[in-house]
């Protein structure tokens, strides 16, 4: 434990906590002498890989874990008082007893008004079946014994200080977006003043630019309440945004304290891996490096570095106890490393793989997708029902969208939730007929309402869901899952046959050694493991075309880099088509070689990767690009706080971006831009596509857009 430490110091300060839980007969090593602390108005970042404790960190520190764990060591202070230690325990429960009410008793001024939490699954955590006002005033009602009328103001305010209309307080929260949901969820959790808000995995499941936006909310609420902040993710981009400094945990520890947010100065093995297995805007990337091999079970206790049989840097001193142990570099700098830095330079390290050479080659003008036209339109329902046939209940999914994806190429298509990507990729992989336009594949035309020719062509067009969770059936053996399509097809003559078929699928999904996963159920292994059983269910019918449906979107950061690197392996080995679907626009420019962006149905540019990623020309293109490089307040400094504001109801102008776009003028709100081409094979739909291509070449790119000055020269060309 820590001597000489002033407790009333800090916030918050974790000293030496250790956290066991019992599940069985079994006892899990959830973790393990943690120590930090968190001062005023100071935000810290939690970042690491699924299950290496920093939820489990989060919900201890809010004393909120289930019964069955037990601090095996430390306390944990608030404002100088223990809130945690080992006979308060760290775990809640319902049922009364006399040393259960006591804790709770002394609990009621830290939860809520002394600590928060935003938890990872926010988006569930409102109450179908009361408005966003009543969830929000009860807080006021019953926690503050207010009277109705004034609670009803204080949470009109809370929705204002998140940037939310009044108009939310009335609604209900299927009618808000995930985004809007989320900003619900930090005014509540801010509703009364905590002096610590745990933002745990915040910004999970959303597009980048609603991502930004939470980000830049929680800011700016740090900076009017003097709230501090504890930011919990297994994104190490978001956590940087936000925090101060990061601290890095790896199965149950820290590993790393960084003293800022610079990760060029991380020692720790583990942490340059993390950051080197994200895909960047902002630089070329010939392979990420992915993680190898899982995170250690953590049913036995851990002697020396846990990360030892991942890393590439081992030796024999790091199998010994006290190697896992914190040691200070310089200042606030500590990496728990017995090798790095301090590793003689004689010693003998582990090599390192090499690279592989990327070949590139030359992609052929012969398409295999064409969408001529494409649109897709849905009515709006009440319940099961249909509301009725008009068309203001007539919802524009897609709208005139025409691509073109050549043999061997990969394309991704990008843009916000809700924008229309899945509905395309539905249409192109055969899944569901369009209301008007036409669909091409392999030169053929699709006839939806012919079934051998749907079924012919689907050997050839195979999607990779978005959801590896979901998208496999749980009973049936990975054999069998994999096997599914070699079935249904009656591509296999014999099962040696089947089984050569699945081997092979399986191998080339990279899920080797074959035996160690042919008879696992799917709940047996791990998110990566899953969408790669996707990828090998795809692959056994050697088809021509994948449609990669958010394949990554899933997934842990550490599992993104192989899937990632498994496409583009398919594409560059085995001649397989790609048509990549995505909001991350970073990881579009890893993998793809042009790019569509698509905004409310529509095409709203395309063109080869780099062109859109440096020079990019449609105000929305701009935004997701600053966004993926997460610069601090460009976004909305640069383009404007309506940016963030998305379309709700149907009336929208005839340039659908118009009400977000800094750029509007009045012939927005007259008349639908033309796609124009500012560039050889650069497809814009905008009114100032023209200029802006041309101010773009001139400008310092996409990292360093000057806005005021292509507003200034706008203004001033003919």
């Amino acid at each position: 434990m820590e001597t000489g430490i002033n407790y009333d110091d800090y916030v918050l300060y974790v000293d030496d906590l250790s956290l066991e839980y019992t599940v069985g007969q079994k006892r899990v090593y959830a973790l393990s002498h943690i120590t930090f602390g968190i001062r005023e108005n100071e935000s810290i970042g939690i970042v690491g890989e699924s299950g290496c404790g920093k939820s489990t960190l989060a919900m201890a520190i809010s004393h909120i874990l289930p019964q069955n764990t037990v601090v095996t060591s430390g306390k944990v202070y608030f404002r100088g008082e223990v809130i945690v230690d080992s006979s308060r325990g760290a775990s809640f429960t319902l049922r009364s007893s006399r040393k259960a009410d006591k804790i709770e008793e002394s609990l009621k001024m830290v939860r809520w008004k002394g600590i928060s939490i935003v938890f990872q699954g926010a988006l569930d955590s409102l109450n179908p079946l009361f408005t966003v006002g009543e969830q929000m005033s009860d807080i006021f009602v019953y926690r503050e014994n207010m009277e109705k009328p004034m609670a009803e103001e204080k949470a009109k305010e809370l929705l204002k200080s998140v940037g939310l209309d009044e108009w939310v307080y009335g609604a209900f929260p299927h009618q808000l977006s995930g985004g809007m949901k989320q900003r619900v969820i930090i005014a509540m959790a801010i509703s009364l003043h905590p002096s610590l808000v745990i933002a745990d995995e915040p910004t999970t499941s959303l597009d980048v630019i609603t991502q930004y936006r939470i980000i830049e909310e929680l800011r700016k609420l740090r900076d009017k309440y003097s709230v501090s902040i504890m930011s919990i993710s297994h994104d190490v981009a978001m956590v940087s945004n936000l925090s101060d400094r990061i601290m890095v945990m790896y199965a149950g520890r820290i590993v790393e304290k960084l003293p800022g947010i610079d990760f060029s100065k991380a020692q720790h093995p583990y942490t340059n891996l993390l950051v080197n297995s994200i895909p960047k805007i902002t630089e070329d990337i010939a392979h990420l490096e992915p993680i190898t091999g899982a995170p250690p079970g953590l049913t036995e206790k851990i002697i020396g570095c846990p990360f030892y049989e991942r890393c590439n840097f081992s030796a024999e001193i790091c199998r010994e106890e006290g190697s896992e142990i914190l040691k200070r570099l310089s200042g606030s700098h500590e990496v728990a490393c017995a090798v790095l830095p301090y590793r003689d330079n004689t010693a003998k390290l582990r090599e390192k793989p090499a690279d592989p050479i990327r070949i590139v080659k030359a992609v052929r003008q012969n398409p295999v997708i064409v969408t001529r036209a494409l649109s897709k339109s849905f009515s709006k329902r009440v319940g099961l029902r249909i509301r009725d046939r008009g068309k203001s209940n007539i919802v524009n999914a897609v709208v005139d969208a025409n691509i073109v994806v050549n043999q061997g190429e990969s394309v991704a298509l990008v843009g916000e939730t809700g924008s229309g990507k899945t509905t395309i990729s539905r249409m192109i992989g055969l899944l569901e007929p369009p209301s008007g336009g036409k669909v091409t594949i392999m030169g053929i035309d699709v006839d939806y309402s012919n079934r051998k020719q749907i079924h012919d062509l689907r050997k050839s067009v195979q999607t990779i869901f978005q959801d590896p969770f979901q998208s496999i059936n749980p009973r049936y053996t990975i054999f069998r899952a994999i096997a599914e399509p070699v079935l249904i097809n009656k591509l296999a003559e014999n099962y040696k046959e089947l089984e050569e078929k699945v081997r092979n699928a399986m191998e080339a999904a990279e899920l080797t050694p074959v035996e160690d996963y042919l008879y696992k159920y799917p709940h047996q292994l791990s998110g990566g493991q899953r969408q790669r059983v996707s990828i090998a269910r795809a692959l056994v019918v050697d088809p021509k075309i994948l449609i990669a449906d958010e394949p990554i979107s899933m997934l842990d950061v550490s599992l993104r880099a192989g899937i990632l690197n498994l496409l583009k392996k398919l594409r560059d080995e085995k001649g397989v088509t790609l048509f990549y679907i995505t909001h991350d626009i970073a990881s579009a420019r890893y993998i793809s070689d042009r790019i569509y962006v698509m905004y409310k149905g529509d095409i709203v540019e395309s063109g080869t990767t780099e062109e859109i990623i440096k020079n990019p020309t449609h105000p929305y293109t701009m935004a997701l690009v600053l966004s993926s490089i997460g610069v601090r307040g460009n976004v909305s400094e640069t383009l404007g706080e309506n940016i963030f504001n998305q379309d709700q109801g149907d009336a929208l102008p005839p340039c659908k971006f118009a009400t977000r776009c800094f750029l509007a003028e009045e012939v927005c709100f007259q008349k639908a831009p033309e796609n124009a081409e500012t560039g050889i094979g650069h497809h814009v739909r905008c009114h100032f596509a023209p200029q802006l291509g041309s101010l773009m070449k001139n400008n310092t790119a996409a990292y360093g857009i000057n806005m005021e000055k292509i507003r200034k020269e706008l203004r001033n060309s003919p």
